[in-house]
């Protein structure tokens, strides 16, 4: 089975719908050869005659080799999932032409959104990933989006070499809230991050939010975009201060007491389920309690 997967489907804007493209990475939690483009042909029901709307995660340059397939279509744009809009990146029209781009409005439900939260140095960012991995295996199309400037993406966990990753996320690292002068924009960074939110809520059937290490008042906006949140903290007397950031606005999910010993003990399952587990490290392959993973599927049958 090659490990990537095109489809054709229609994007409906408003009056007008647009053919997309739409790239699914079967392997998600593997890197991709380029070499898996060589073999690639485009859908036959693909029709070059219209417009073509690259949609799905995928590199760069896999994304850029697309567009070239697709070059004899009228127009290509790309699907900018985190804007909710289409920028238009090849054109052989009088218009649209290159660097438009056009605002989506679906007419569909927001997906649950669930926020990571928790001090720092608990394995947040581990965890979101070992969950957004759970959930596929589930079955479910999920998106982890990162409201932090850390420079970690998911790409940090689907590496086999620890140091380089290290390296490149100090490398991309914007500490902001140590500038006197960008700490100004922390809460204009987080109103941004709330209207992302917003729109990928439009596009899957669950978001995790990584929010990053303090509980701070300028996250409420993101805060108010969620539905759910989950406490992952490796100090409990932590846990009470993300509980009073989130309770008014969201549904508590679990709290996990992260252990570096292998753990995975249930505490208790009323009112919320609280459970100690670990090692949340990124030179360790984590395993995703049974009992977390129950409690955010149910969450996500609810809501159908």
């Amino acid at each position: 089975m090659s490990s990537i997967q095109l489809e054709v489907n229609s994007l409906p804007v408003g009056e007008t719908t647009y053919q997309t493209l739409y790239i699914t990475l079967t392997k998600p939690q593997a890197l991709i050869s380029p070499d898996s483009i060589v073999p690639l042909p485009l859908p036959i029901e693909l029709d070059l005659s219209r417009e073509v709307v690259i949609s799905g995660q995928a590199p760069l340059w896999l994304q850029v080799r697309l567009m070239w397939c697709c070059r004899e279509a009228p127009w290509v744009g790309c699907h900018a999932a985190r804007d909710n809009q289409i920028v238009v990146i090849h054109s052989k029209v009088a218009s649209p032409t290159v660097g438009d781009s056009f605002p989506i409005r679906l007419n569909r439900r927001p997906c649950p959104a669930i926020l990571i939260s928790g001090p720092p140095n608990s394995g947040k960012s581990v965890f979101s990933n070992a969950l957004r991995r759970a959930l596929l295996t589930q079955g479910q199309r999920v998106f982890l989006h990162r409201a932090s400037w850390d420079g970690e993406g998911n790409w940090s966990y689907e590496s086999d070499n620890p140091s380089l990753v290290d390296s490149l996320v100090r490398h991309n690292e914007f500490r902001i809230h140590e500038d006197p002068k960008t700490a100004k924009q922390i809460p204009d960074f987080f109103e941004k991050q709330a209207r992302t939110v917003a729109n990928l809520r439009q596009l899957t059937d669950c978001l995790l939010v990584d929010v990053g290490g303090l509980p701070q008042l300028e996250k409420i906006p993101l805060v108010k975009q969620c539905s759910h949140y989950i406490v992952i903290s490796r100090l409990p007397s932590e846990v009470e201060k993300w509980h009073k950031l989130c309770e008014s606005h969201l549904t508590a999910l679990a709290v996990i007491h992260s252990v570096l010993e292998p753990t995975q003990q249930v505490v208790k399952e009323l009112p919320i389920l609280e459970i100690k587990a670990g090692p949340w490290l990124l030179e360790q392959e984590p395993v995703m309690p049974d009992a977390v993973l129950e409690v955010v599927l149910q969450s996500l049958w609810e809501r159908n």
